[in-house]
C-alpha cells in the first residue's frame, strides 16, 4: 500500500513540474478589492480573477492506455455520454452541420447497426469520427484517437478528481 501511495505522490509531483503546454484547468477565484479612496458608504467591490492550475497529466502513470479494450473498442460507450439521438448532433445550427448523404449516402440507406455489448448495447458510432482531416472514415472505436484528435482530454470523460478516479485502486492497495 506505501508503494502505491508512493507512486501516486511521485506522479502528482511530477504532473505539476511537467510541461507547462499540456492542458490546464481555468479556475475562477472571488477577490474583495477596495476601492482607492473609500467612503464611509462604499462597500468592497468583488472582482473575479482567472488563475491557472497545472493538472497531472495522465501518461505518466497510465502508458498503455491507448491499448485498454474500454479504450479501443469503444463505439459502445458513445451514448454514455453523447446519447442515442445521432441527428440531434450531426445535422442543424449548432452542430456539426452534416448532409444527410455523409451518412445515408445515395441513394439513400440505413447505416447497418452493429451489436454491441455494455453501456451502449448498438453502435454504429465507430463506422466514422477518424481523427481530422478524415472525421467521415472508420475509427474502430479508437477512443483515445477519436478525442484527443479533437482537444478532448483525459480529463473530458474521467473527471479531474485524483483521489476519486482512484479511489478503487487505493482501496484495492489497502487490502
Amino acid at each position: 500500500m506505501g508503494i502505491v501511495l508512493l507512486l501516486i505522490a511521485i506522479a502528482a509531483i511530477a504532473g505539476c513540474l511537467g510541461n507547462k503546454s499540456e492542458p490546464q484547468t481555468e479556475v475562477q477565484k472571488e477577490t474583495a478589492v477596495a476601492s482607492p479612496v473609500p467612503t464611509m458608504s462604499e462597500t468592497p467591490v468583488v472582482v473575479s480573477t482567472k488563475t491557472q492550475v497545472e493538472t497531472i497529466k495522465c501518461e505518466l502513470c497510465h502508458t498503455n492506455a491507448a491499448t485498454l479494450d474500454p479504450h479501443v473498442n469503444g463505439g459502445k460507450l458513445c451514448i454514455t455520454c453523447h446519447g442515442s439521438q445521432v441527428h440531434n448532433i450531426h445535422i442543424g445550427s449548432g452542430t456539426v452541420g452534416l448532409q444527410c448523404d455523409s451518412c445515408h449516402g445515395f441513394p439513400p440507406t440505413v447505416p447497418k447497426v452493429q451489436k454491441g455489448e455494455g453501456a451502449g448495447s448498438y453502435s454504429i458510432c465507430e463506422q466514422c469520427h477518424a481523427p481530422p482531416p478524415d472525421s467521415l472514415k472508420p475509427s474502430n472505436g479508437d477512443l483515445i484517437a477519436i478525442h484527443l484528435s479533437r482537444a478532448k482530454y483525459c480529463t473530458n470523460c474521467h473527471g479531474t478528481d485524483i483521489g476519486k478516479t482512484h479511489e478503487a485502486v487505493l482501496e484495492k492497495a489497502k487490502k
